[in-house]
């Protein structure tokens, strides 16, 4: 039997059963506070990334601003799919923290200017787009988003992808993650804008 502490050892009463089982549970539960700062959070950076594309004309969202660069209307197609909700068809209970991961992520987006080459399945294509439709689409996946923190279990692990090099994330952590691609390609956006504006 593995090591347990004073409290829950093989001695424990009977009637402290049921007070074991909640307490390590709990350990899994997703605080108010984090589920409050993961919304502000999301709503923040959701809202930055949606005022920065809207600030460009219809003119502006399908050409492509400097050469090796998407068109915003690219990138913001590629934020639709990478944030249309978390790959949560099949679920199992978290047998560890449920932030456990989100440290591991956020190193990969705080250099603002590093590289990454995006998944096939995320690449958008070269057609044009009508900018109010692409509005309409974010503002569907921030209701999308913020409906999941409100209403489904964070702590749950998906299994419908793995993250390579991390592993299974909780939805709590994908969410986190939805949070850091929103602000990387915000940046990307705001330096198309600077050429656009020039």
């Amino acid at each position: 039997m593995p090591h347990l502490p004073p409290l829950f050892d093989s001695s424990t009463p009977p009637r402290f059963a049921n007070l074991r089982g909640y307490l390590f549970k709990k350990k899994t539960m997703v605080t108010t506070t984090h589920k409050h700062e993961l919304r502000d959070a999301l709503s923040k950076s959701f809202d930055t990334f949606i005022e920065t594309f809207s600030i460009f004309e219809e003119n502006a969202v399908n050409q492509i601003p400097f050469a090796g660069s998407w068109t915003p209307s690219q990138v913001v197609v590629h934020i639709i799919m990478a944030t249309d909700g978390v790959p949560d068809v099949n679920t199992s209970p978290a047998h560890r923290s449920y932030d456990a991961n989100v440290e591991k992520i956020r190193p990969w987006w705080e250099d603002l200017n590093r590289k990454f080459k995006s998944p096939e399945p995320l690449q958008p294509d070269d057609q044009p787009r009508s900018k109010k439709i692409l509005l309409e689409e974010l503002h569907r996946t921030y209701a999308k988003d913020l409906s999941i923190v409100e209403k489904a279990d964070l702590s749950a692990v998906c299994l419908d992808f793995e993250l390579p090099s991390v592993g299974y994330l909780t939805r709590y952590e994908w969410l986190w993650f939805i949070e850091m691609h929103l602000k990387r390609h915000q940046y990307q956006l705001a330096n198309m804008l600077k050429v656009v504006l020039r």
